[in-house]
């Protein structure tokens, strides 16, 4: 008879999603509110845990989840895909920065590339490492997705079908519909004990 393995005590859920360009803001109350009720239900089923939220804290998905779990007490890792001094040049104003260097003072760590280390790179690469190092360390998913095909490497799509092969829960909230948060069932048992499905499940 095998021992039941104990339960960590830390819970470290991803957000992956899309930014504004393939979610409208008309959405982003309706997203807002599918994160809390989803970050609320992972509290109810893992009572007496750490919850730690990790995002790659770019624009639109990764920030919307980030307030949210600040606002409910949850702790923040931010995984930036380049040196933070980069990273802000993909910003669109100085709001979008204030946001970006609020989040890094509100993390609790943060992983970080080298200053210059892009450099002779093609940008998907930074996406790719932090679709990489999310998926190493997540126990639960949370994606926000359009639903349409993937764009680039390392993106929604890819850490989505990852995540799936991994056996990581993954629920999906719809970016740009209203619809109920949906569980996306796992395509194979990841070999660690501790990574089954969750008691957490949306219709």
């Amino acid at each position: 008879m095998s021992q039941k393995q104990p339960q960590r005590r830390t819970l470290n859920v991803a957000i992956t999603g899309h930014r504004p360009n393939r979610m409208p803001a008309r959405h982003w109350e309706r997203v807002r509110s599918d994160l809390n009720g989803t970050f609320a239900k992972l509290e109810e089923q893992n009572p007496g845990r750490r919850l730690v939220l990790m995002s790659g804290l770019a624009e639109g998905a990764d920030r919307l989840a980030a307030f949210v779990a600040l606002g409910r007490g949850w702790k923040l890792r931010a995984t930036l895909a380049f040196h933070r001094s980069r990273f802000e040049e993909d910003f669109p104003n100085a709001a979008a920065v204030g946001e970006f260097r609020s989040l890094l003072k509100a993390a609790d760590k943060i992983d970080e590339p080298q200053r210059g280390a892009h450099l002779g790179r093609p940008a998907e690469d930074g996406y790719d490492r932090v679709a990489r190092l999310l998926l190493s360390r997540a126990d639960f998913v949370v994606a926000v997705w359009d639903g349409a095909d993937s764009q680039g490497r390392g993106g929604t799509v890819e850490v989505i079908e990852a995540a799936r092969k991994a056996g990581i829960p993954v629920v999906w909230i719809s970016a740009t519909k209203p619809l109920k948060p949906k569980w996306l069932g796992a395509r194979s048992k990841h070999p660690r004990g501790e990574r089954r499905r969750p008691a957490v499940e949306h219709q």
